[in-house]
Protein backbone atom coordinates (compact mmCIF):
# COMPACT_ATOMS: atom_id res chain seq x y z
CA UNK A 1 0.00 0.00 0.00
CA UNK A 2 1.19 3.51 -1.18
CA UNK A 3 0.40 6.86 1.49
CA UNK A 4 1.12 9.92 -0.29
CA UNK A 5 0.92 13.40 2.23
CA UNK A 6 1.10 16.50 -0.24
CA UNK A 7 1.60 19.62 1.11
CA UNK A 8 1.39 22.72 -1.05
CA UNK A 9 4.36 25.28 -0.39
CA UNK A 10 5.57 29.04 -2.15
CA UNK A 11 7.75 27.62 -4.55
CA UNK A 12 7.52 24.09 -4.17
CA UNK A 13 4.66 21.33 -3.78
CA UNK A 14 5.90 18.18 -1.54
CA UNK A 15 4.94 14.61 -1.71
CA UNK A 16 5.68 12.40 1.79
CA UNK A 17 5.78 9.07 0.30
CA UNK A 18 5.32 5.80 2.24
CA UNK A 19 5.31 2.27 0.32
CA UNK A 20 4.48 -1.11 2.53
CA UNK A 21 6.10 -3.75 1.40
CA UNK A 22 5.53 -6.96 3.66
CA UNK A 23 7.63 -5.99 7.24
CA UNK A 24 9.23 -3.02 5.91
CA UNK A 25 8.77 0.62 3.97
CA UNK A 26 10.44 2.45 1.20
CA UNK A 27 10.17 5.96 2.69
CA UNK A 28 11.03 9.69 0.69
CA UNK A 29 10.24 13.11 0.85
CA UNK A 30 9.92 14.57 -3.00
CA UNK A 31 9.71 18.20 -3.37
CA UNK A 32 8.60 19.52 -7.24
CA UNK A 33 9.42 23.41 -8.24
CA UNK A 34 5.71 25.15 -9.07
CA UNK A 35 7.23 26.60 -12.30
CA UNK A 36 9.55 24.22 -13.88
CA UNK A 37 8.55 21.40 -12.81
CA UNK A 38 11.91 19.59 -12.04
CA UNK A 39 12.06 17.23 -8.63
CA UNK A 40 14.10 15.74 -6.22
CA UNK A 41 14.00 13.66 -3.29
CA UNK A 42 14.96 15.71 -0.38
CA UNK A 43 14.80 13.94 2.86
CA UNK A 44 18.56 13.38 2.79
CA UNK A 45 19.06 16.98 2.75
CA UNK A 46 20.84 18.59 6.20
CA UNK A 47 17.95 21.04 7.01
CA UNK A 48 15.55 17.60 7.10
CA UNK A 49 18.21 15.64 8.21
CA UNK A 50 18.71 17.87 11.41
CA UNK A 51 14.37 17.57 11.53
CA UNK A 52 14.48 13.92 11.54
CA UNK A 53 17.35 13.55 14.06
CA UNK A 54 19.42 12.13 11.93
CA UNK A 55 23.43 12.32 12.32
CA UNK A 56 26.05 13.00 9.27
CA UNK A 57 26.92 9.61 9.67
CA UNK A 58 24.43 7.65 9.03
CA UNK A 59 24.03 5.65 6.06
CA UNK A 60 20.84 7.01 5.32
CA UNK A 61 22.66 10.55 4.30
CA UNK A 62 23.75 8.38 0.70
CA UNK A 63 20.31 7.28 -0.05
CA UNK A 64 17.34 9.48 -1.00
CA UNK A 65 14.63 6.79 -0.73
CA UNK A 66 15.19 5.03 2.56
CA UNK A 67 13.88 0.91 3.73
CA UNK A 68 12.53 1.15 6.81
CA UNK A 69 10.38 -0.29 9.15
CA UNK A 70 7.04 0.53 8.93
CA UNK A 71 6.74 2.35 12.36
CA UNK A 72 9.82 4.62 12.13
CA UNK A 73 8.33 5.40 7.82
CA UNK A 74 5.37 6.54 9.91
CA UNK A 75 7.01 7.93 12.83
CA UNK A 76 8.76 10.44 9.99
CA UNK A 77 5.64 10.22 7.90
CA UNK A 78 4.51 12.27 11.20
CA UNK A 79 7.32 14.15 11.91
CA UNK A 80 8.35 15.29 8.21
CA UNK A 81 3.85 16.54 7.74
CA UNK A 82 4.59 18.94 10.91
CA UNK A 83 7.71 20.52 9.95
CA UNK A 84 6.31 21.28 6.24
CA UNK A 85 3.32 22.17 7.59
CA UNK A 86 5.07 24.78 9.30
CA UNK A 87 5.30 28.05 6.91
CA UNK A 88 8.61 29.48 8.35
CA UNK A 89 10.77 26.22 8.36
CA UNK A 90 9.05 25.61 4.87
CA UNK A 91 10.57 29.44 3.93
CA UNK A 92 13.71 28.03 5.25
CA UNK A 93 13.59 25.26 3.62
CA UNK A 94 12.74 26.68 0.10
CA UNK A 95 15.90 28.64 -0.14
CA UNK A 96 17.69 25.57 0.55
CA UNK A 97 15.90 23.78 -1.93
CA UNK A 98 16.93 27.22 -4.22
CA UNK A 99 20.31 26.54 -3.68
CA UNK A 100 19.93 22.65 -4.17
CA UNK A 101 18.74 23.32 -7.81
CA UNK A 102 21.26 25.53 -9.13
CA UNK A 103 23.99 22.88 -8.03
CA UNK A 104 22.04 20.40 -10.31
CA UNK A 105 20.76 17.18 -9.97
CA UNK A 106 17.63 17.72 -10.07
CA UNK A 107 15.44 15.41 -11.95
CA UNK A 108 13.00 16.90 -14.92
CA UNK A 109 9.14 16.98 -15.25
CA UNK A 110 8.24 13.52 -16.18
CA UNK A 111 6.19 13.80 -19.41
CA UNK A 112 3.54 10.94 -20.36
CA UNK A 113 2.50 10.41 -23.65
CA UNK A 114 -0.15 8.22 -25.06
Amino acid sequence: MKMITEIEGEKYNYEIVSENEDEDSCFFIKAMDKFTGRFSCINNLNAILSEFSIGIDDPKNEDSMWVLTKEDARHLGETARQILSDPSFRNYLEKQLDEDMTLGEWENKIILTI
